[in-house]
């Protein structure tokens, strides 16, 4: 009997869970695009506070002043079918300084998806996706109702990717009810609390939610209450957007403040009274001058300096946003660059929906080079549905290191009797600023072709060096490319196809060139959260005269390095830069495995950290070296990002060297 009792449970166990993970597809077909009508409130209470919350990104207005906010919005949410989501804030109003918005993860925790891999958009594991049941361990009690409480938690130990909590489930159809979970992430510890719809697609959605939310950092201590309300009845046209707007908000509240947000509002009144309209008269009153002083070292410059800078216009299809220009994040530092800071600006301006100008410049510094480094790409797409765009690309962020100048100026020095000292002169060192206009456009759905000019100026560092040497100091490089982007597969590789051709005597031009390069890369989703990345490819140079610079498209050295989630994948993060610009030819391997849960993310207290790990591996054959090998492991926390990795030439072992670069607040 006790046996029997014992093989129940773990079949009834199985068999619900194996329906929630089920209850998408076998109940909301045909999902299609869902909007609703969305009431959000958000209240501030600051416990502890002190003069470091000042640089924290968007916090530095709560870092004065009053210790409780609240902020409200409608907004207008669209579900997607790939379960992403748009949210179009209609009205809006807060009680913060200036009308900021603060604690911006918290935005995130508007609709949790419980059914999808993640709980939030890329983060949190969900306990009731098929994908992620080897990461959680379930205890089930049957209710009298027809329901079931499910209760889960980590399996091993915990991991800022993983929640616990409880979940109500109807035992017929697998559907959950409501649930309740808490865990931390990026600073933030937090308690959500949700209530499902109930029919077809609405319950894979929230109808209402609450979080809670804490978040502590160097003596600061700031709590969150979250409320979103869906489905409200009253539905305005796509063209309203009201900011603070006070009176249209109390028509459109679905709910009744409690007690502690309306003493925030009362209190927010008695020291922000209305106006009362000025009586006409006959004599004008002199307007009361501004702090200028205040408005334009705090209220323009020093938030500035620690927030994003960005403007949009009311329809969002022209803006300009600026990355804060004093942040850690955007300091990196690399074995082979040294420590290197960037900023990004991004600005679009639309003429209309399918003619708008893109400008999206890329600034950095390279402490260990000290040279000033710039990409500034300007696209004008005029047919967004064939992807078709006009470039022009100026920049320099491309440093040449080539020692073929240095040893054809060596191997004519031979005989001397006193040979010079190149040790310090710098011969194989030159600055590269380049030119490029191209046109793309999407030939068939599968390919895309681009043609146009690419042109190079590369100076010598020491030029005066150079023409002692009876060497030219500047090399110019003229060359008109085509290039083919094929994608024959829907879920495979992308392959790229390059061809450009050097002409002498176009603007000066005095290098003859021909180049051809191949290659195909892909990014492969896999369950729960991973990721394996490949590539592939090679290049080679069949025309070669009066040209010193093996430039290829797809195999350079990067001097303004990207982070975590852009190149630190299909990178060579060891090898010398002068060896990317000295082989006539050249064929590389990588591929990256990235996992939320691999090895780090198991061991106490540091596993509880850890976000993202990776491994590494790379290979390289190039004219005249052994094949050149790099393996590496890293990973991604709250606070900063890092990678050690080893290289070998052959079998040999070569040097090993680590990369990081900060993350804390990135996402703020």
């Amino acid at each position: 009997m006790p046996s029997f009792v014992h093989a129940r449970v773990i079949r009834v166990d199985s068999l619900l869970m194996n329906r929630v993970y089920n209850y998408q597809r076998n109940y909301t077909h045909n999902m299609g695009e869902m909007a609703s009508n969305v009431y959000t409130k958000m209240r501030y209470d600051i416990d502890k506070r002190n003069v470091t919350l000042f640089a924290i990104p968007n916090m530095e207005s709560l870092a004065q002043g009053e210790r409780h906010f609240i902020t409200e919005s409608y907004n207008r949410l669209t579900f997607h079918n790939d379960g992403s989501y748009d949210l179009k804030r209609q009205v809006q109003f807060n009680t913060i300084p200036h009308n900021q918005r603060a604690m911006h993860p918290l935005q995130e925790f508007l609709s949790p998806t419980l059914y999808d891999v993640c709980v939030f958009r890329d983060h949190i594991l969900s306990p009731f996706h098929r994908s992620n049941r080897y990461v959680y361990k379930f205890h089930l009690l049957l209710q009298g109702d027809g329901t079931a409480l499910i209760k889960f938690s980590p399996r091993s130990a915990r991991n800022t990717q993983l929640i616990t909590g409880e979940a109500t489930i109807d035992c017929s159809t697998g559907r959950i009810i409501k649930a309740t979970f808490e865990g931390e992430f990026d600073m933030i510890r937090f308690k959500t609390e949700t209530l499902q719809g109930e029919d077809g697609a609405r319950s894979l959605l929230p109808i209402a939610c609450t979080t809670d939310a804490d978040f502590v950092f160097s003596g600061n201590k700031i709590r969150a209450n979250f409320f979103a309300y869906y489905d409200c009845e009253t539905t305005l046209p796509d063209s309203v957007y009201r900011r603070n707007d006070r009176e249209l908000m109390d028509e459109l509240r679905p709910i009744k403040l409690d007690e502690a947000d309306q003493q925030i509002y009362d209190d927010y009144d008695i020291k922000h009274p209305k106006k009362p309209k000025p009586e006409p008269t006959d004599t004008v009153a002199a307007p009361k001058r501004p702090d200028y002083m205040r408005l334009i070292f705090w209220d323009y410059i020093g938030s500035n300096l620690i927030s994003r800078i960005g403007a949009k216009d009311e329809d969002n299809t022209s803006y300009i946003w600026l990355m804060p220009i004093l942040s850690p994040q955007y300091l990196s530092y690399s074995q082979r660059h040294g420590v290197a800071y960037k900023m990004r600006m991004k600005a679009r301006y639309s003429f209309n929906p399918r003619r708008y100008l893109d400008f999206n410049p890329t600034l950095g510094y390279n402490f260990k080079q000290k040279q000033f480094y710039f990409t500034t790409p300007l696209r004008f797409t005029y047919n967004p549905k064939r992807d078709g765009y006009i470039e022009i690309v100026y920049g320099n962020g491309n440093r040449i290191g080539n020692s073929t100048v240095l040893d054809e100026i060596k191997q004519e020095h031979e005989g001397d009797s006193i040979p010079p000292n190149f040790d310090d002169l710098r011969l194989n060192e030159f600055y590269d600023n380049h030119l490029s206009v191209t046109n793309n456009i999407s030939i068939f759905s599968w390919m895309d072709a681009k043609g146009g000019f690419v042109a190079h100026r590369r100076k010598a560092a020491n030029p005066e060096a150079m023409i002692s040497m009876d060497k030219p100091d500047i090399y110019r490089s003229f060359a008109p490319m085509l290039s083919f982007t094929l994608r024959p597969w829907r879920k495979g590789p992308i392959i790229t196809l390059d061809y450009e051709r050097g002409i002498n005597g176009i603007l000066n031009s005095n290098m003859d060139y021909e180049r051809w390069e191949a290659d195909a890369s892909t990014k492969q989703p896999l369950p729960a959260m991973r990721t394996l990345s490949l590539r592939l490819g090679g290049g080679v140079y069949s025309r070669r005269d009066g040209n010193y610079f093996m430039d290829f498209s797809n195999f350079r050295d990067n001097n303004l390095p990207e982070g975590w989630n852009d190149e630190w994948t299909g990178q060579f993060q060891l090898l010398d830069r002068r060896l990317y610009n000295e082989s006539m030819y050249y064929v590389r391997a990588n591929a990256t495995y990235e996992s939320p849960l691999l090895f780090t993310s198991f061991i106490p207290l540091l596993g509880h950290y850890i976000e993202r790990e990776r491994i590494y591996a790379s290979s390289l054959l190039i004219e005249k070296r052994k094949p050149y090998t790099e393996i590496g492991y890293g990973f991604m926390t709250r606070f900063t990002s890092l990678a050690l990795f080893a290289s070998f030439n052959g079998f040999r072992y070569n040097e090993i060297g680590c990369k990081f670069e900060f993350e804390l607040f990135r996402r703020w």
